[in-house]
């Protein structure tokens, strides 16, 4: 057996131990996993952790890469249930940082030149350890600048793509065996997973994208975020201007401070999102800091390697979602819930409605400025799961970031209203939209795009007709009401053709009676008994099967 396989057996044998061990023996037996039979059991796993704990523990027992995709999946309440993805937020991302002598290794390959040709100082110690990088201080030989060193893990990315086609197999068999899971679509969330998970182990990407967010900011930024040497940056090497700062627990401020700066965070975030749509895809308070020692404390944002990007129609779209929900109109609510998201056949239409009315009637049921913005989002994305309407991508990282920016702003500043700070930037959204060369540019596409249809449509109407006159395409017309009816025709059909069949043998035995050919029976020509006899029994079943499909009643 190849080593990779054996490799991924082991693998999945330590899958099946720790499932087994909190209490998901049956999935394990279901999926038929590697030594499910040696797996020991944990004691009455239900009684001392509930369900959603327990997926949480698994996560962090199968380690780094598990632990990243379960924090990456609570990023879709709109599939998952809200309580699992309230659980999977709480998952740390710290894990024991790799040696010196590793990390030298690792970032001098990545510069094709010794450390001492780059860096005058190079601190041995990890100002952040996490399951993909760990972050060093450092100093340029050059200029004298200090940067930030962060450094992908050696081997993680092999790491990581084993476990990610395990996950994807895991999934699939979850998906075709476990009936109460397939709603969850489990391998297409894993797929989505997979791809902002790779987005994130590139740091030049990450690097192309403060860059981005700098931009936007302006020349006098409300936040700070780091500056990319991309002279000393490579796929798995990031080296930044050096932020130094404390977490928000830690910084001391005064309230009026925290007050401030939980207007400044949800300020950017909007911002970011209404204005510019493109925005930081997970502000946690891990990836905040807290600067002082300045004229005012100022925050800065880190780890931009997960960003959102919205288009215009998006942003519109978001907008307009905020102003239905202020002006409590669930039916239009409802219209923008569809045009975000994949709404399944057979949408229960009436019952969305119906469930973000209550949701409206809760929410305005006490003034705005006490309304949790973050727990109307969370429950938004359950009425969507509910509905099966699933969200497209760049709604959910937008519904996590501003679930995340309020929590902070919340952890900031208690009495902090975001109804209040969302105003001016939709406002200034709507203003947007019906600017002259907003509209002219929009005017401009459409026509264009009319005109392509008028240029295209004699082509594409002499293919369609040509595939018709070879016989490449047919049509299929069906109606469901009309199916009883095409039925009920069938039947009657053929009930007319055996009634005439029946007549003909009656006059035709009738006339062979009267001829009196031989062989005879009782004195009467033996074939036209014989075409009675077959009439009578057939006239009889028709009878009988008229009758018993009601027929019969007049």
């Amino acid at each position: 057996m190849a080593l990779a396989a054996l490799k991924n057996l082991t693998r999945l044998a330590e899958v099946a131990a720790v499932l087994t061990r909190h209490g998901f023996a049956d999935l394990v037996e279901r999926l038929e996993l590697p030594g499910r039979h040696q797996a020991p059991a944990e004691e009455a796993p239900g009684e001392k952790h509930p369900l959603w704990a327990r997926i949480r523990r698994v996560a962090e027992d199968l380690g780094p890469t598990f632990v990243k995709l379960g924090q990456l999946m609570s990023q879709r309440p709109d599939l998952l249930p809200v309580e699992l993805v309230l659980e999977l937020r709480k998952l740390q991302d710290q894990v024991a940082p790799e040696s010196r002598e590793v990390i030298v290794a690792t970032v001098e390959r990545a510069l094709d030149r010794p450390l001492a040709e780059v860096f005058g100082e190079f601190s041995p110690e990890p100002l952040a350890s996490a399951s993909l990088a760990q972050v060093h201080r450092a100093r340029r030989l050059d200029d004298g600048r200090a940067v930030a060193v962060k450094v992908r893990r050696p081997g993680i990315v092999k790491m990581v793509e084993a476990d990610l086609a395990l996950l994807a197999g895991l999934a699939k068999g979850l998906h075709q065996r476990v009936e109460q899971l397939k709603p969850y679509n489990l391998p297409g969330l894993v797929k989505e997973i997979a791809s902002h998970l790779r987005q994130e182990m590139d740091f030049l990407l990450e690097a192309r994208h403060m860059v981005t967010a700098r931009a936007h900011l302006g020349p006098r930024p409300p936040v700070d975020i780091p500056a990319p040497h991309f002279d000393l940056s490579a796929p798995n090497l990031l080296t930044m201007d050096l932020v130094v700062g404390v977490r928000l627990e830690r910084a001391g401020l005064e309230q009026a401070e925290r007050a401030a700066l939980a207007k400044e965070l949800a300020g950017v975030i909007l911002r970011q999102v209404l204005k510019d749509g493109f925005f930081h895809a997970d502000p946690h308070p891990g990836n905040i800091l807290v600067r002082t020692g300045l004229e005012r404390p100022r925050l800065a944002l880190l780890d931009w390697g997960l960003v959102g990007r919205l288009t215009p129609r998006m942003r519109y779209l978001v907008g307009d979602l905020l102003m239905t929900m202020v002006e409590r109109d669930a039916t239009e609510m409802v219209r923008l819930l569809y045009a975000m998201g994949a709404a399944p056949s057979g949408a229960d239409q009436a019952g969305l409605i119906q469930d973000v009315e209550d949701l409206l009637d809760q929410v305005h049921s006490r003034p705005l400025s006490e309304i949790d913005s973050g727990q109307v989002i969370l429950r938004v994305m359950e009425i969507m799961r509910a509905h099966r309407l699933q969200a497209q991508v760049q709604y959910a990282l937008l519904d996590k970031a501003l679930l995340e920016m309020e929590g902070v702003a919340r952890e900031l500043d208690p009495g902090f209203d975001p109804v209040e700070v969302a105003k001016p930037f939709v406002r200034g959204l709507w203003l947007e939209r019906w600017r002259p060369d907003v509209m002219a540019r929009s005017l401009r596409r459409h026509l264009h795009d009319g005109l392509e249809l008028l240029k295209n449509l004699p082509q594409r109407l002499d293919l369609i007709l040509g595939q018709l006159e070879r016989g490449e395409m047919g049509f299929e017309f069906k109606h469901r009401g009309l199916v009883p009816l095409t039925k009920a025709i069938e039947d009657s059909s053929n009930r007319v053709t055996v009634g005439l069949i029946v007549a003909a043998l009656i006059v035709g035995s009738s006339m062979i009676i009267t001829t009196g050919v031989e062989p005879k029976i009782f004195g009467l020509p033996a074939l036209g008994l014989v075409g009675y006899l077959i009439s009578g029994v057939v006239g009889l079943w028709l009878v009988w099967s008229i009758l018993k499909s009601g027929g019969g009643k007049f």
